[in-house]
């Protein structure tokens, strides 16, 4: 396991009223989360002590990579009070569990993240018109995972080129597109490059843009549109759900893959997992649960840390495509 703080990145100031509106809708939107029974009784466990929990909790069902990290927020003051909300970041914990963390996996839907960024980042800065069909598209992709909407932003929005500029936007050093241009569940990154891309998420992207993909993946759906069981890892162990992303796929080399990341409690959790192919996948979901069961939810978001938002009230309780 290693310990520290995530590695220096780029942080983009912006003002203005549209950041005043968003910091204040985020400020209204940031509600801790339950824990389950499950989870341990000290809230407060520190990450370094979390991770070796979670892999233990994993047990020998496959192979984990995991990471808990702060999350930045965006700083629109200037001089003390400025210096300190940096200062605040930068004591933020961050831990993982080593070589497997930075070890590299095929993402699934997990790409789906970079293809929404990537996406919402274009139609802001003018360089294409998203419709309104395509936003739907997004939202599906991200909250219900469907893969047929993937596929056609992909496909028309040139896929490849999109993880590129994600990796360089966010400085993702392991982040890679697949090597079949159309097999974009075989994009690969590792759990730390995921944990930076959430992490920076919010200072990286518009403001306006980060809070809309981050209500995307809290709004997930219980069933994803393919009919598969969302309910695992973060999912099937935290009782009111929090902002998550799942992907699951077999099979890539001979193994199966089940990965949830999002944020708990105002955390950064990436959990990526493989299994051998004769493992089902109702094995590997208990293991993954197990492991997301030892993510506490802290008393209160540490200094920098934005909590995922409420459920909408409007949040349909089925697939949406």
């Amino acid at each position: 396991m290693s310990t520290g703080r995530p590695p220096a990145g780029p942080a983009v100031g912006r003002g203005g009223a549209a950041v005043l509106v968003v910091l204040t809708v985020l400020a209204l939107l940031a509600a801790s989360v339950a824990g389950s029974a499950h989870r341990p009784a000290a809230a407060s466990t520190a990450p370094a002590d979390v991770v070796p929990a979670a892999v233990a909790a994993y047990g020998g069902t496959g192979t984990i990579a995991v990471v808990v990290a702060p999350q930045q927020r965006p700083v629109t003051a200037s001089g003390i009070r400025a210096a300190r909300e940096r200062a605040a970041f930068a004591s933020g914990s961050w831990a993982d569990n080593g070589e497997a963390a930075a070890r590299p996996f095929p993402t699934a839907s997990l790409v789906k993240l970079f293809v929404a960024e990537d996406l919402l980042h274009r139609h802001r800065s003018g360089a294409i018109s998203l419709t309104d069909r395509d936003r739907a598209l997004l939202q599906r992709m991200v909250s219900s995972s469907d893969d047929p909407a993937a596929s056609s932003l992909w496909v028309r929005y040139g896929g490849p080129q999109m993880v590129r500029d994600v990796a360089a936007r966010y400085q993702l050093a392991a982040t890679t597109p697949p090597r079949v241009t159309g097999e974009w569940g075989e994009t690969y990154t590792t759990a730390r490059d995921l944990a930076r891309f959430l992490s920076l998420l919010p200072t990286v992207a518009h403001p306006l843009d980060a809070a809309t993909l981050l209500r995307w993946m809290y709004g997930v759906t219980p069933t994803a549109a393919d009919g598969f069981d969302q309910r695992f890892g973060l999912l099937g162990a935290v009782a009111q759900r929090p902002a998550v992303k799942q992907g699951w796929m077999c099979c890539v080399g001979g193994r199966r893959h089940l990965h949830s990341v999002g944020l708990v409690g105002g955390r950064v959790v990436v959990l990526l997992s493989e299994v051998p192919r004769g493992v089902g996948y109702a094995a590997a979901r208990e293991a993954l649960t197990a492991a997301a069961a030892q993510i506490p939810l802290p008393d209160r978001p540490a200094p920098g840390w934005i909590d995922p938002p409420p459920p909408p009230a409007h949040r349909a309780a089925t697939p949406t495509g």
